[in-house]
């Protein structure tokens, strides 16, 4: 059976039924190499961001790991780490997308609680960046291209009020 040119095979690219060389009109054809440029770029922006993730959870289990070295109770392991990841879930952020806006917003909302609490939750978040910074900035900025920096800023840091431990008793005589 002679083929009649009624069958046309899709081709792997653009998915349109090739045509021989039907399209003697001049006009450039598509390719379809921008589509697939696109669904590589997808995918991989799909895998780094489940990278970025399966990451920050290896740094949750580094930063336990490394605080169990102290002997703290098992629940009061799981408390340094309930604020990071508490912020982290809400936003759908790692740690190191975390800008002070976005913790601005959540104490000031969602995450609203007593001024004692969140003075705590701040400082936890504060030491979970500490260490972020002294142990994995270097690998974050190499793989994910972000930098490390505490959103815990200057302006809504917990601040001791009151008598400085540091103060002399022969300054207060005076």
């Amino acid at each position: 059976m002679r083929d009649s040119g009624s069958h046309r095979r899709p081709t792997l690219l653009t998915g349109q039924p090739d045509d021989g060389d039907a399209h003697g009109t001049g006009e450039p054809q598509d390719s379809g190499l921008a589509d697939v440029q696109v669904l590589q770029r997808r995918a991989v922006a799909q895998t780094h961001a489940v990278d970025e993730q399966g990451f920050y959870l290896e740094t949750v289990s580094e930063y336990l790991w490394a605080r169990d070295v102290a002997g703290p109770a098992p629940t009061t392991l799981e408390n340094l780490v309930r604020p990071v990841m508490e912020l982290c879930s809400f936003y759908d952020l790692v740690p190191w997308r975390l800008t002070p806006r976005y913790v601005d917003r959540f104490y000031v909302g969602q995450g609203r609680r007593a001024r004692s609490t969140v003075r705590s939750e701040l400082t936890k978040i504060d030491s979970y960046f500490a260490f972020l910074e002294q142990r994995c900035a270097g690998e974050i900025a190499r793989r994910f291209g972000a930098t490390v920096e505490s959103p815990v800023d200057t302006f809504n840091r917990p601040v001791l009020r009151g008598t400085s431990a540091c103060e002399s008793p022969l300054h207060s005589e005076r």
